[in-house]
């Protein structure tokens, strides 16, 4: 194990053990039959109502002028533990970047352990639940389902985590209420990231390219955050509109921001639109407020095939530049859970915050 992945690795064991070993070894003297398997479902053993699942991915990155670069991208373990009838134990952790080939051969220089989420969820009624631990900060859709095989393209959008952290540590209290005869989701949650926060946190807001954030170096992780969102589901579902708030203490660079968000998802019959946007101020009046969203559209092709195409504007405070990005892609989707995806990024943009170039990858949910 190389130095920069041990020292990711090494402080998150105590949290883990106590959090996730224990009710493993408490059900160890029952039985560990499993229900029947199905790919991207997890397997479930129900004598100890564990679910075990995670995914993993394989990109390629084509970057224009610079060298083409294999990666085992991500490697994440998913552990849900049910209590009783009103508690649940979650945690995600993952390897990001566990090997990586290139022209000089491979390397595990860029691997960093991280615990993605550990929690504690209470279920006190069908319309509030709470939350304790380290959850995935609730700002539009993508940020709450970004595992590779779960998005359309390889490439993240910056409006989903350029402008905010993308973990939060702390409390939530959510559930869903029924307006005018629709779905109402709602999310509160305050962060104290500074005193709870799990283990070394990269969280880097360039870095979804496989850069890792090493020509524009921010850190997005919270100090301290209060923040909410609202989901409401109408057409029989078909559409989800939202927004989100949120105002919070950046580590680097250390500065109160606040921000406001909007999303939605339009599934009609024979495409798929959505979108999100968001709009930052700080406190410092010498500081450019940041903003910007992006459209996408999706078609199912024949065979299992879908054209997936993206535009974003986005206005960066810091590099002060505007970025307006085009993607265009193709997924194949043979079966639930497993995924192969081509794609094209250009633009206008600098390399270090969103390079152009060609990109692949592999991804399977088990």
């Amino acid at each position: 194990m190389n130095s920069a992945l041990r020292r990711a690795v090494y402080p998150t064991r105590l949290a883990l053990g106590a959090v996730l070993l224990w009710p493993a070894l408490v059900a160890a003297g029952a039985s560990w039959e499993t229900d029947p398997y199905e790919l991207g479902s997890g397997l479930y053993f129900p004598q100890q109502e564990l679910r075990i699942g995670g995914y993993a991915d394989l990109h390629y990155y084509g970057l224009d002028h610079e060298d083409k670069s294999f990666s085992v991208e991500d490697m994440s373990l998913f552990l849900t533990k049910d209590i009783g009838a009103r508690w649940r134990l979650f945690s995600e952790t993952e390897i990001s970047e566990a090997l990586t080939f290139n022209g000089n051969g491979a390397t595990t220089k860029n691997a960093e352990a991280e615990v993605e989420r550990l929690y504690a969820d209470y279920f006190a009624s069908t319309a509030a639940t709470f939350r304790i631990g380290r959850f995935l900060t609730p700002v539009g859709q993508w940020n709450l389902i970004h595992a590779d095989p779960l998005v359309w393209t390889i490439s993240r959008p910056l409006s989903t985590a350029a402008a905010f952290a993308r973990s939060s540590n702390g409390a939530m209290l959510y559930g869903t209420r029924v307006v005018a005869k629709d779905d109402l989701d709602y999310t509160l949650y305050v962060d104290d990231t500074r005193a709870l926060g799990i283990g070394k946190d990269d969280d880097y807001a360039y870095g979804s390219f496989g850069t890792a954030g090493e020509a524009t170096p921010l850190k997005n992780a919270f100090e301290h955050a209060v923040g909410g969102q609202l989901h409401y589901h109408i057409l029989d579902d078909r559409l989800t509109v939202g927004t989100s708030f949120a105002s919070y203490q950046l580590e680097n660079p250390r500065q109160q921001y606040r921000l406001a968000g909007l999303d939605f998802e339009w599934r009609a019959p024979l495409v798929e639109f959505s979108g999100e946007s968001v709009y930052r101020t700080a406190d410092r009046p010498q500081i450019s407020s940041e903003y910007g969203g992006f459209l996408q559209a999706v078609v199912p092709l024949p065979d299992k095939f879908y054209l997936v195409g993206r535009f974003e504007h986005f206005r960066n405070a810091m590099p002060n530049e505007t970025d307006n990005i085009r993607t265009i892609a193709i997924n194949y989707r043979p079966v639930p859970g497993l995924v192969v995806k081509l794609e094209r990024d250009d633009g206008t943009h600098k390399f270090s915050v969103t390079p152009s170039g060609w990109f692949a990858s592999f991804a399977v949910l088990f």
